[in-house]
């Protein structure tokens, strides 16, 4: 798929190395790693991103029924292996009013990053003390494990959570709201990376919520 890079704190765009700056460089935010275009998944290109990948590659598996893997994106560079992968997965909403389609997005991302932070429409990098305390909203199990997973602020119509999981942050956006944090208490979320995960997934159409080209990620229907 055709695209720039952007940077993962802004979405702005990046200039490319030069003789000046060894990494790709935001006008905002400095040198970056930057966050490469959107990309329709497949059995074939997920392998690939698992493959080239520093930080877990989240999915669900099993797949809520009717749900397909509907794109990725990662913060990577010539240089750098991914230090964060986004994965979509869309399935059917049955709730009242609004899209018929559910969207969920999985950031998962070296501390510092600041993707996460900047699709939940903070102005922070990483999460701080005061988000994640308390009691958590979410105990969703990443990797076999139970992995809490705190609420966060946001503005329209999704849910927002983070969390910690393989030892970097992992960052959950669900539209629409109505879709229910119940969601994430049944999400069973396995590693691609682990040769153990060779799986037949099956894959729809690239995702307006992965493939965004803005500061605020494409509505569906807008």
């Amino acid at each position: 798929m055709g695209g720039t890079a952007r940077c993962p704190r802004c979405d702005g765009a990046v200039r490319a190395p030069s003789i000046w700056h060894s990494s790709a460089t935001c006008a905002v935010h400095g040198e970056v790693v930057p966050l490469q275009p959107a990309q329709r998944a497949d059995g074939e290109h997920l392998a690939w991103v698992a493959r080239h990948s520093d930080v877990p590659v989240w999915m669900p598996w099993p797949l809520p029924d009717g749900w397909l893997v509907t794109g990725t994106r990662c913060v990577r560079d010539e240089k750098h292996e991914a230090q964060a992968v986004v994965v979509a997965v869309s399935g059917p909403h049955h709730g009242v009013g609004g899209s018929p389609v559910a969207d969920l997005l999985l950031v998962s991302e070296q501390p510092g990053t600041g993707l996460g932070a900047h699709l939940a429409g903070r102005d922070d990098v990483d999460p701080g003390e005061g988000i994640v305390s308390g009691r958590p909203a979410a105990r969703p199990h990443a990797g076999g494990a139970a992995t809490p997973l705190w609420g966060v602020d946001a503005d329209g119509d999704r849910a927002v959570l983070v969390g910690e999981a393989g030892g970097v942050w992992l960052w959950a956006l669900l539209w629409p709201a109505s879709a229910g944090l119940t969601l994430f208490d049944d999400l069973q979320l396995i590693d691609l990376r682990d040769p153990a995960h060779e799986l037949d997934v099956p894959c729809g159409a690239l995702s307006p919520r992965v493939s965004w080209t803005g500061p605020e990620t494409v509505a569906r229907g807008a």
